[in-house]
């Protein structure tokens, strides 16, 4: 008898608008996993492109008119220095999504070398996958677990992580340095599974500079969007950020307002 064909050759066999159906709901469904990240990009574009929009129309705000403001307000930041930095986008509770931009930021207002903040940002992440990927390795498993519950990582979180880094390898360590929280579940885990120091290192410091060069550039760039000038210049753009930003919205809300629908259904049906 001939083998079992696999999931690819069923999914071949079955009629086009069947296998077609298969495939989006099969993209709805990633979507819906992704729902908060996705919702959450959108929504910086829709705000993004609304303060630019109105501000062009209105000039309610134009932030070279407190400067002399900002410069006092921030100036605590700039007694920290440094050191500072790599501690608090190292091991302060906010997200780096929010931290390096606005150290990006405060290198607009001459408080920084911009090139010294991407660097300072890129090894505090480091430092911090370090100590989760060698506490991994060297630490037994048992006893992480009981640390980890304190900061509200579980046995699940990092069995989910170690599926994920045995199926897609040194490529779930780049995609996890764009994901919060998750780079730190996923740091742990290549501990625990002993995975290739060098290559984990070399790839997270690949996708850290990555995302941090972006953020850092939105941060040192992006005021410029409260100068009433910005919309006269990129006014079609912020139309066009604004529809699409608000279409992915739109979307994301409906295919997950679609899938826990389905979850319900297949609840009450089993």
């Amino acid at each position: 008898m001939p083998a079992a064909s696999s999931k690819s050759d069923k999914i071949r066999k079955l009629p086009a608008s069947r296998t077609s159906r298969i495939r989006i709901e099969s993209v709805n469904s990633k979507i819906s996993k992704y729902f908060y990240y996705i919702a959450t990009v959108a929504i910086i574009g829709i705000v993004i492109s609304a303060l630019g929009i109105t501000n062009g129309y209105f000039h309610y705000f134009n932030y070279k008119d407190y400067y002399s403001s900002e410069v006092k307000v921030f100036s605590p930041f700039y007694y920290l220095g440094y050191l500072g930095i790599f501690l608090i986008i190292a091991f302060a509770p906010p997200p780096d999504y929010l931290l390096v931009p606005f150290y990006g930021y405060l290198a607009s207002l001459n408080y920084f070398n911009v090139y010294l903040v991407f660097i300072v940002a890129v090894l505090a992440m480091m430092f911090l996958t370090a100590i989760e990927y060698f506490g991994g390795r060297f630490a037994g498993r048992p006893l992480l677990l009981k640390v980890l519950l304190h900061v509200g990582i579980t046995e699940r979180d990092i069995s989910v992580a170690d599926d994920w880094i045995s199926n897609h390898g040194i490529a779930s360590i780049f995609i996890a340095t764009f994901v919060p929280y998750f780079k730190n579940v996923t740091s742990l885990a290549a501990g625990t599974l002993k995975m290739n120091s060098l290559k984990f290192f070399i790839t997270n410091a690949v996708g850290f500079s990555l995302r941090f060069a972006i953020l850092v550039y939105i941060g040192y760039e992006g005021i410029n969007v409260f100068l009433p000038s910005f919309d006269v210049e990129f006014r079609s753009i912020l139309y066009l950020i604004a529809i699409a930003s608000s279409l992915i919205l739109a979307y994301a809300i409906l295919v997950k307002a679609l899938h826990n629908q389905d979850k319900e259904s297949s609840a009450i049906q089993g």
